[in-house]
C-alpha cells in the first residue's frame, strides 16, 4: 500500500531505506550465532555467496539487454569499493569477538558522519554546521563507550577501535557507490563491488589459512542467512538509494540498525549492553541526529 501523500517514487526510495535497515540490522546477530567460524571466514562467505546471488541476476539482465557491464575506466574505483566492503566486513567482525553488539554496532553507526566528511572532500558535498555539531557530540559518547571498555578491559578497547575501522571503510564504501551509481545500475555495481570483496577476502583466508569447514549445521544456516538477508537484501537496497540520495542522506537510514540491533541482541542473545553503552550511545546517536537534520537528498 502507497503511504498517502507521497509520491509514488518517494515511497520506493523509503521502503528501499526501510528494507535496508531491517535487513542490515540482523547482520550483528547472525555472526555471533555465527561464532563457530572465525571472523575472516564469516566475512569471505557472506561476500562469495552474496556476490553468486548477484552475479546471477546482472548476468540475467545484461543477456536480455536490460544492462551493460561496466566500463574498463569504472574498474578501479570499483576495485577499491570492494577493498573498502571486504575490511569494513573483516574490522566489524573481528570486533565482535572482541566487544558486545551494542558496543560494536553503536560506533560502527559513525559512518554517516565520517562519509559526510569523505563525501566532502571527494564530491564535494559540503558538511553544515549542524554536521560539525554532531561529530563533537558523537566523539563524547564514542569517548565515553571507549572509556568504559577500557575499565572493563583492553580486549573491549580493541573491538571497539576495530568497529571504528569499519565505520570509516564503509564510509569509503558509500563515497565511492555513491559516484559510481550515477552511471551504474544496482545489480551491476553491487555484483562487481561484492565480487572484488568475495576475491579479496579469499585471497587472505588462504593466507591466513583460518578455519573454513568442519562447522555444524546451525552455523552453516547463519552464514547463510548473514549473506542473503543482510548483504543481497540491506546492502544492494543501501545501493539502490545511492544512485538518489546524497552519502549523508543514505547515512540516516543506518541510524536505525544499532537500535534494532542491540534490541535483538537483547531478545536472542540475551546480551545487555554495557553501562558505558546506555550512556555513550544516546550521545553517538543523538550527534548523529543533530549532524544530518535537515539535508537533502
Amino acid at each position: 500500500m502507497r503511504l498517502v501523500g507521497l509520491p509514488r517514487f518517494a515511497t520506493k526510495r523509503m521502503a528501499a531505506l526501510g528494507a535496508g535497515i531491517a535487513a542490515t540490522s540482523w547482520a550483528a546477530i547472525f555472526v555471533r550465532l555465527a561464532d563457530e567460524a572465525p571472523a575472516l571466514t564469516i566475512a569471505a562467505y557472506r561476500m562469495l555467496l552474496a556476490a553468486a546471488v548477484l552475479a546471477v541476476v546482472a548476468l540475467w539482465a545484461a543477456s536480455r539487454g536490460r544492462d551493460t557491464a561496466p566500463r574498463r575506466r569504472d574498474w578501479p574505483l570499483l576495485a577499491l569499493s570492494g577493498l573498502f566492503l571486504a575490511g569494513h566486513f573483516w574490522a566489524w567482525f573481528a570486533s565482535l569477538e572482541h566487544t558486545s553488539v551494542g558496543s560494536s554496532v553503536v560506533i560502527v553507526a559513525m559512518q554517516p558522519l565520517l562519509g559526510a566528511s569523505l563525501a566532502f572532500v571527494f564530491l564535494r558535498e559540503r558538511p553544515t554546521r549542524n554536521e560539525y555539531q554532531g561529530i563533537a557530540l558523537a566523539a563524547v559518547g564514542l569517548l565515553i563507550i571507549g572509556g568504559g571498555d577500557l575499565a572493563s578491559s583492553a580486549t573491549e578497547l580493541a573491538g571497539d577501535a576495530l568497529a571504528l575501522l569499519g565505520g570509516f571503510l564503509a564510509a569509503g564504501y558509500q563515497v565511492i557507490g555513491r559516484r559510481q551509481r550515477a552511471n551504474m545500475s544496482t545489480a551491476m555495481y553491487s555484483a562487481a563491488v561484492y565480487a572484488v570483496a568475495a576475491l579479496a577476502l579469499w585471497v587472505v583466508v588462504g593466507i591466513v589459512r583460518p578455519e573454513i569447514a568442519g562447522f555444524d549445521s546451525n552455523t552453516w544456516t547463519f552464514l547463510i542467512l548473514l549473506a542473503l538477508v543482510p548483504q543481497v537484501i540491506g546492502h544492494t537496497a543501501f545501493n539502490w538509494a545511492l544512485g538518489h540520495f546524497r552519502v549523508v542522506t543514505v547515512g540516516i537510514a543506518h541510524l536505525g540498525e544499532p537500535l534494532f540491533a542491540t534490541v535483538l541482541a537483547v531478545i536472542i542473545l540475551s546480551e545487555g549492553p554495557n553501562p558505558a553503552v546506555l550512556v555513550g550511545a544516546p550521545l553517538i546517536l543523538g550527534g548523529l541526529a543533530v549532524g544530518l537534520r535537515r539535508r537533502g537528498a
